[in-house]
């Protein structure tokens, strides 16, 4: 398939569950509050990509975020577990337990792009699924240097085109990401 014919695609599946693909031609998209990507709203069934990337970045956000909606749909037992007030500890707030309000947010996110890959094969879309792999483990990994730090990935920073983080990932998604390797920890230290 074409980009063109992936989004519509998406769209299809999207507006028959009732939930609108907005697609925006900026570098991010404001998740409340965060810059990102993309998101997937259950709240105001909007699916929302940022298009100001490489084609096949932005593109992978798009089936990433659809395989979010699929978790929803799905009443995956991650999904309702994603429910979680990490957000507000971003913002300075104390909550009971970071690292498990992390580690639930991972799990969903690991899943979610297991999820985008096999969506990524299925419509044969035009993706890097190699370099896909590696953004999503820098991704994934990036939520131990969350917990350390408490701080999200600086605006304009996108971590699947940063060539020095990706070349410190798999190109296969990793079974673990309780510990990060130390150069890759230090790379996504740099994206704060």
């Amino acid at each position: 398939m074409t980009a063109d014919e992936v989004v519509a695609e998406i769209s299809r599946r999207a507006w028959r569950f009732g939930v609108a693909v907005l697609l925006y031609p900026e570098v991010n998209v404001d998740c409340d509050g965060l810059p990102a990507g993309g998101y997937f709203d259950e709240d105001k069934m909007v699916l929302a990509v940022a298009t100001g990337r490489k084609t096949d970045t932005w593109l992978g956000v798009l089936l990433h975020e659809y395989c979010h909606l699929t978790q929803f749909i799905e009443g995956q037992p991650s999904w309702a577990a994603y429910k979680n007030d990490l957000w507000e500890w971003l913002e300075g707030k104390s909550i009971k337990d970071a690292a498990a309000s992390l580690e639930s947010v991972r799990t969903v996110e690991a899943d979610c792009e297991r999820r985008a890959i096999r969506l990524a094969r299925e419509l044969d879309a035009p993706i890097d699924l190699d370099r896909y792999a590696r953004a999503s483990n820098a991704y994934l990994h990036f939520h131990n240097v969350l917990l350390n730090e408490r701080k999200w990935i600086r605006k304009g920073v996108v971590l699947g085109e940063r060539e020095d983080v990706l070349k410190l990932c798999n190109s296969t998604i990793d079974k673990d990401f309780s510990k990060t390797p130390v150069k890759l920890y230090k790379a996504l230290l740099t994206c704060v």
